[in-house]
């Protein structure tokens, strides 16, 4: 899209330059002349010197060396200008083909950084917002797998991001949901609009299925248009459906009730529209009961509206108030009367009382004799009071309350027998001229049981089922009311077991859950009273208490600790399980229970990296750590696609002749904002959210392929080894992986070594042993990297098809001059037949106490630093060049 430019007077950096053999700059071509210094005559790397804001002398003696070499190159800068402003600008030259010198432009990338920027920020927001949701959401492609998944899917489901990403959405949905969430799918691509949420069943990690409301959106490329995929938001609807199923039993239980009486019963709204009639009434009328649903009850009923039925049914509408009356219905040639309102009033499976003016029972029905427990003969005359609690009638049954009259008021009367009964109370009462309550009429119904059930489903929605803990809910709640009350006291603790998931991977989740629950009794065990322990899901647990100062957090965390140093027993197995805790104090700058559990969580995090039986307490910094990882998580998603990584490669020499044998190939990212971003901070990144088979499978290309160049280029055969990381080697992709990386590059599979851990290989030593016999049959060769920091085991070394070991630098730092612990390992390995390469190498010394020891191979910076693929190439023919005049003066 061609944007155009209004007038030259317009603020915008842009200019042509050129310079001759000696760098001297031209006059350039500027759109907004007099912005920056004027460049004519000028050296161009003296000219950029002046303009950068920053190191610029550095920039000028980086340009000086590509300008001699006669290298096109590209550079951004951020520079000033004279209307006062600071811009970043593109500059770029390419090596002019005739007369020497360069040519090139200078471009304002200033609005496209901006906007970038935005963007980042608007991602990791994105990202914020949807982690935190208690909904779940869930991104699919076209082809219905999985792209990405909310947090929320862990708390509720227990699935992990790494667990469901790429995985078929329908493989977790109930086998008998598949045809109309497949059907819902296909209508929402096809471009149809669905606003009603479907019901869908999802399997939890227990293997339980959710109900759950499910709404679909397409999602579209906001350029194109084109379909990519479709968005996902589910709901938990099982306590819906419960309410829905007890709403639908007492609804079809008041209709049994009504359609059993002898007496017609029909129901009207303000508008006298028939809402609902039985078979007695419709008959009582001479009309069809289905027909006149909907109709005005004048219209239907002949005759009723003039009758003195119809006056009567017109007084108690207007004045809101019930009313009793015996009259002749001439259409139908019957009385309605008080006797049979009676006799429907003795048989109705309500509780009936008839109260006068004093308080004292003047009627009841059989039903209330059951539901107090006593007999008619021992109510009657007696005050109403005797049947409640503690004596008093209170707003429910006291003819001579003041207060607002309320229907279906809740009481608690008292059995004879002792025991309670929860009663729901509908009542009326009758005034005499002055205003002064003459009776009260109530209807009592037995609500037991339903309150029952309503505190076991309250318990349900706010109770972890598996400790008994409070719940998420709960507990946002209780520190909802804690910030209410005493904001400075209202600390959280965050507690994560640090080796819970070894225990259910290798004994199971039944073993799992028992130990959860110990967890939970300890903890709870060891809280002061008005503190409480509630579990999040999976293996996280909150504590919150009220601590007046530091030391009273210091003092809870070091009794959560130390609750969980003495080992659990489950199933017989005696097992040790550490915990990282977070601390979040409430201060004045906390607004939210969100906030406070979320810095907790930071902190927890960053205990966790520090090891077991730790505590952190949040500091801010920790959230300028936290949205950092946002932004590089919403910048590693494009990384790839917009080039910002790179493969440099690090020379492995044979220890004895010192001749370069091969190369490792390691992963950069040099990000436009952040700069180079460390491997140890972006690849974890990428394992956790599922991008590092992508990245892994570019990095493995790109090294055959530029390790097959230089072995053309200089006849060469050296090998290549790539890191595998443990997401890599789970994935059934990789040996399909390898074999086209090495047909499309040419390289021999000998030439390849795959670098694999001894963690990643520990994790599954069965699904190890069997891609390491699928890769071994390519060909390729198979090492172990930084060989001592894991298990080290003899056992799996025999068992693992493996050709190389690398000794972790470790070894090398701490003993520069070797040992015999050093050369035992190089020992050993040489028993097992694998070739041993030394990492970490800086030194002479070190150096030559491997070679002692008979080591075969080395890395380090003594023989080269890392290096990208064209200081590679001038690395290799410089040593060829050495190699050849070696050999000549020999």
């Amino acid at each position: 899209m061609i944007r155009e430019r209004s007038s030259p007077r317009e603020q915008f950096l842009h200019l042509a330059w050129s310079t001759d053999a000696d760098g001297v700059c031209g006059a350039p071509l500027e759109w907004c002349p007099g912005l920056l210094p004027q460049m004519a005559g000028m050296p161009l790397a003296d000219w950029m010197a002046a303009v950068a804001t920053v190191d610029g002398a550095a920039v000028a003696r980086e340009l000086d060396g590509v300008l001699a070499r006669r290298q096109p190159f590209e550079c951004e800068l951020e520079v000033a200008c004279s209307d006062g402003q600071r811009r970043h600008v593109l500059v770029t030259g390419l090596p002019r083909q005739q007369g020497g010198g360069h040519a090139g432009t200078l471009v304002d990338m200033t609005e496209r950084r901006d906007a970038l920027e935005a963007a980042v920020r608007d991602a990791a927001t994105l990202r914020l917002m949807v982690d935190n949701a208690t909904d779940l959401v869930a991104y699919c492609g076209l082809d219905g797998r999985y792209i990405d998944i909310s947090a929320s899917f862990t708390r509720s489901l227990g699935w992990t991001r790494e667990q469901l990403i790429g995985q078929p959405a329908i493989d977790f949905v109930h086998p008998d949901d598949h045809a109309h969430a497949n059907d819902d799918m296909g209508r929402i691509l096809a471009g149809e609009t669905r606003p009603d949420a479907i019901e869908i069943r999802k399997r939890d990690t227990e293997g339980r299925y959710l109900a759950l409301a499910s709404k679909t959106r397409m999602v579209t490329d906001p350029v194109t248009g084109d379909c990519l995929g479709a968005v996902f938001v589910s709901r938990h609807i099982a306590r819906e459906k419960e309410m829905l199923q007890r709403l639908e039993c007492m609804a079809e239980q008041n209709r049994t009730l009504i359609e059993s009486i002898t007496d017609g019963f029909f129901s009207v709204n303000a508008q006298w529209e028939i809402v609902y009639a039985n078979h007695r009434a419709a008959a009582f009328a001479g009309i069809d009961r289905d027909a006149a649903i909907g109709k005005v009850v004048w219209d239907v009923a002949g005759g009723l509206s003039e009758s003195v039925v119809g006056e009567h049914l017109r007084i108690a509408m207007a004045r809101r108030e019930s009313i009793s009356f015996e009259a002749f219905y001439e259409p139908a040639g019957v009385w309605v009367s008080e006797r049979r309102f009676r006799e429907t009033i003795r048989i109705t499976p309500a509780g009936y009382v008839l109260v006068n003016g004093d308080g004292i029972v003047d009627d009841i029905n059989p039903a209330l004799c059951q539901l107090s427990g006593y007999s008619r003969e021992e109510l009657l005359g007696r005050p109403v009071a005797q049947i409640l609690v503690g004596g008093h009638a209170g707003a429910a049954l006291d003819v001579r309350h003041t207060g607002p009259r309320e229907h279906a008021l809740e009481t608690v009367l008292l059995h004879r027998q002792g025991h309670h009964v929860v009663a729901l109370v509908n009542q009326t009462i009758e005034l005499d001229a002055q205003g002064q309550a003459r009776s009260l009429t109530a209807f009592v119904t037995d609500i037991t049981e339903r309150k029952r059930a309503e505190a076991r489903m309250e318990e349900l929605a706010t109770r972890d089922t598996l400790t008994g803990l409070p719940n998420r809910a709960w507990i946002n709640r209780r520190v909802s009311d804690m910030l209410a009350q005493c904001r400075g006291e209202t600390t959280v603790f965050f507690i994560d077991l640090n080796r819970f998931k070894e225990v259910n991977d290798s004994m199971g989740h039944a073993t799992g859950d028992r130990l959860l629950r110990q967890v939970g009794q300890r903890l709870q065990a060891c809280m002061r009273p008005g503190d409480v322990v509630a579990r999040l899901g999976g293996d996280e647990f909150v504590v919150a208490a009220s601590c007046v100062g530091r030391e009273a957090a210091v003092a809870i965390a070091g009794r959560l600790l130390a609750t969980m140093e003495t080992p659990f027993v489950a199933d017989g197995m005696e097992m040790r399980v550490g915990a990282s805790i977070g601390i979040s104090h409430a201060g004045t700058d906390v607004t939210s229970t969100d906030e406070l559990f979320q810095k907790a969580d930071t902190a927890m995090y960053k205990a966790k990296a520090l090891g077991d039986g730790s505590f952190q307490f949040f500091e801010p910094e920790m959230s300028l750590a936290a949205r950092r990882r946002l932004q590089l998580e919403a910048a590693l998603h494009r990384a790839l696609e917009q080039r910002q990584f790179s493969v440099h490669y690090q020379p492995r020499v044979d220890l004895r002749s010192l001749r370069t044998l091969g190369v490792e190939a390691l992963l950069r990212w040099q990000h436009p904002e952040f700069g180079r971003v460390p491997p140890l901070e972006f690849i974890p990144l990428a394992e956790e959210r599922g991008q590092i088979g992508t990245i892994g499978c570019w990095v493995l290309e790109a090294a055959c392929r530029d390790v097959q160049h230089v072995n053309d280029r200089f006849g060469l055969a050296l090998h290549v080894s790539v890191n595998i990381s443990a997401r890599q080697l789970r994935s059934p992709d990789l040996i399909g992986q390898v074999r086209t990386a090495l047909a499309e590059s040419g390289l021999p599979a000998e030439a390849l070594e795959l670098e694999l851990t001894e963690s990643a290989l520990i994790e599954d030593l069965g699904q190890s042993v069997q891609v390491m016999q699928g890769l071994k049959a390519l060909g390729v060769r198979l090492s172990i990297d930084d060989f001592g920091t894991g298990y080290s085991s003899l056992s799996y070394l025999k068992r693992l098809p493996i050709d190389v070991l690398k000794l972790d630098r470790s070894f090398v730092a701490e003993n520069p001059a070797g040992d015999g612990f050093v050369r035992a390992l190089i020992d050993m390995a040489h028993v097992l037949n694998l070739s041993v390469v030394a990492e970490g190498i800086e030194t002479t010394v070190a150096m030559e106490a491997l070679r002692d020891a008979a080591c075969d191979e080395g890395q380090g910076y003594l023989f080269a630093r890392p290096m990208p693929m064209a200081e590679l190439e001038a690395f290799l023919a410089q040593e060829a060049d050495t190699a050849s005049a070696s050999t000549f003066s020999g």
